[in-house]
């Protein structure tokens, strides 16, 4: 393969990320929903075109709007071998000028909000929401999508297949209420791009520990849903502030080896201040309405993180103020963790020790490689060393991570040394 062919390749790669899921709302809003696997193909077929054509021509000044009247030419030709009807719209849209078609960012993100309601449907489980958005809003593969969740490409295939179903037999379409779209299917969206940020930014069970595409993912869809207006609300504009400042540690949590640098260790001139202030200012549209969401809570936990110049100079004291609000709203063994290791820099290890033993909640993360690694920390930092090396032994065995697991046997074999 060429220089020209690679560099041509790449650019597809990367738009067909990028536009996928809003050429597939804006096709099937054209000729409904029952036909989402059509328009899949269809769009698949332009993206196997551009691969082609664009390798060895000259790339397209509007490549959106090539992709979406080569997706729209795949689908026509579907659609008359099938025998279904050709929409109208399609044959107006034949004699414009394919640069301007439909290149309306407007025009996209509202067919795309429309798609993303669609696939986080009441009827579906959380899972299977996730499931349908990664592979028709972000445009990831079937495998990519099990690789991404933990499963087996032929279960994931499966789900897939059965929520469309679902969502067919049950008569589902794009049409939905403003209403309807922000206090029923809003929550199930935001928990869909937080659980897809999650899935990228720190998968201790997963080979690749982090994926930075699916952080991109989550950013992407989460600022087009503060920016629009029926979606613009303080719950997301709070999700928006967390995911960009979580976000914005990302150049200092990887070594030179590709292995996690922890949070008190982090170079923090290498944070991205731009991120930064793009989160600063979601978190201050976040707070102007009465809503308290586990969003504005871990928000606002992040703002505390990204307005210390270091772990020293950081109000330790108001982090554990905030997750003892979260535990109380939204408590989750995840959240009384975090806790923990916020309580070892306000009170000391000691004390986050004791709180770690004491909790209940705790046992139901005691095969986790967090938690270990955890208390591994907590040992470390009381000089128990034997204790510690124990521990980070066992969070190696429950990685499944490569780089993870040679990370904590590196750190045991050091506790033992010391």
């Amino acid at each position: 393969m060429s220089s020209r062919e690679a560099e041509a390749r790449g650019l597809v790669a990367d738009l067909f990320r990028r536009e996928s899921g809003r050429l597939i709302a804006l096709l099937a809003s054209r000729v409904g929903v029952a036909r989402i696997d059509m328009v899949e193909d269809a769009v698949q077929d332009a993206l196997v075109s551009a691969m082609r054509n664009w390798s060895m021509n000259v790339v397209p000044n509007n490549p959106t709007a090539w992709l979406y009247t080569a997706a729209r030419n795949a689908l026509t030709d579907r659609l008359r071998r099938a025998r279904f009807e050709i929409p109208t719209e399609f044959t107006q849209e034949q004699a414009a000028d394919p640069d301007n078609a439909f290149s309306t960012e407007a025009a996209f993100d509202d067919e795309l909000l429309r798609l993303i309601a669609f696939c986080c449907h009441p009827s579906l489980t959380p899972a299977s929401q996730l499931a349908l958005t990664l592979r028709l809003a972000c445009g990831l593969s079937v495998d990519e999508i099990a690789h991404a969740l933990l499963t087996t490409p032929q279960s994931m295939n499966q789900r897939i297949v059965r929520a469309k179903r679902d969502l067919r037999e049950a008569q589902v379409t794009f049409d939905i209420a403003p209403r309807e779209l922000v206090q029923e299917r809003l929550p199930r969206i935001l928990n869909a791009i937080y659980l897809l940020f999650d899935a990228g930014y720190l998968s201790p069970r997963h080979p690749q520990w982090f994926r930075p595409l699916l952080c991109e993912d989550a950013l992407r869809l989460v600022r087009m849903l503060a920016a629009h207006p029926l979606t613009a609300e303080p719950e997301t504009h709070a999700l928006a502030a967390l995911l960009h400042l979580t976000a914005a540690r990302a150049p200092a949590r990887v070594d030179a080896e590709g292995h996690p640098v922890p949070l008190a260790k982090q170079d923090r001139l290498r944070w991205n201040r731009e991120v930064i202030d793009a989160g600063m200012e979601y978190f201050s549209q976040s707070i102007r309405g009465d809503a308290v969401t586990r969003y504005h809570i871990e928000a606002a936990i992040a703002v505390t993180h990204a307005s210390a110049s270091s772990l020293e100079t950081t109000d330790w004291a108001q982090i554990v103020r905030h997750y003892d609000q979260l535990c109380e709203l939204f408590p989750s063994p995840i959240a009384t963790l975090n806790r923990v290791i916020a309580l070892r820099y306000a009170r000391g290890a000691q004390e986050a020790l004791r709180a770690l033993r004491a909790s209940d909640e705790l046992h139901a993360v005691q095969d986790r490689m967090v938690y270990h690694a955890t208390v591994a920390e907590l040992h470390e930092a009381l000089e128990e060393h034997d204790q510690a090396a124990a521990e980070f032994s066992a969070a190696a065995d429950l990685a499944e991570s490569d780089t993870l697991a040679e990370l904590f046997r590196r750190r045991a074999k050091a506790a033992k040394q010391t």
